[in-house]
């Protein structure tokens, strides 16, 4: 009976224990993952899924008006400039990585729901005006930014957007009420799908 306890065996029961140990930790893992994704964890936005949260229609409120000189230009840009279109806003900056992977699939989502939905930008942290507009050159960028440096039109955002999520996106419905958020970047095909869901009452 001793002779059978082999060098090799005992290897072969030790990675035996250490398979099972890892399988155990990735189902703690995966089991904490899917508490913290699940809707509720969030007070006032009860569909939050990971980085994307949805607001039913009976739960939106009206956000402030945004305002603010175009970047570029003396223009004065404002949230409520849009009647009856559901406004798509974009938090970004010329030197955020995920803005730049994220930029062809706003203009991409843009042009596709053009009739339903206008797209307004705001920078952050661009302290200087040619290197935002040379992101929106770069990136072909049509829809037009709101230049805020130092984040005081971002202030209006301080009970629903953390001021550190860089790239993030809202969609505020035909009524002026946020409907929806992403902390992150976002794609076309979601963020299209979002912009007519909340276009047709949802």
């Amino acid at each position: 009976m001793l002779g059978s306890d082999t060098p090799e065996r005992r290897r072969r029961v030790i990675r035996q224990h250490f398979s099972a140990l890892l399988l155990a930790l990735s189902l703690v893992l995966l089991s904490g993952c899917a508490e913290a994704s699940g809707g509720g964890g969030q007070a006032g936005f009860p569909q939050t899924e990971r980085n994307l949260t949805r607001i039913p229609p009976q739960q939106r409120q009206v956000l402030p008006e945004i305002s603010g000189p175009a970047l570029g230009t003396e223009q004065l840009l404002t949230s409520r400039g849009y009647p009856g279109k559901v406004v798509v806003i974009n938090v970004w900056g010329s030197w955020c990585a995920p803005c730049r992977s994220e930029a062809p699939e706003l203009e991409a989502a843009s042009k596709q729901a053009k009739d339903t939905a206008q797209f307004l930008g705001i920078t952050s942290k661009d302290y200087d005006p040619a290197q935002a507009i040379a992101f929106t050159r770069a990136f072909s960028i049509s829809y037009p930014s709101i230049f805020d440096p130092t984040g005081k039109v971002l202030l209006n955002f301080a009970q629903v957007l953390p001021p550190s999520a860089i790239p993030s996106t809202m969609i505020i419905d035909s009524e002026g009420r946020l409907a929806a958020r992403v902390l992150g970047p976002i794609t076309q095909t979601t963020l299209v799908d979002m912009i007519d869901d909340v276009a047709s009452g949802s």
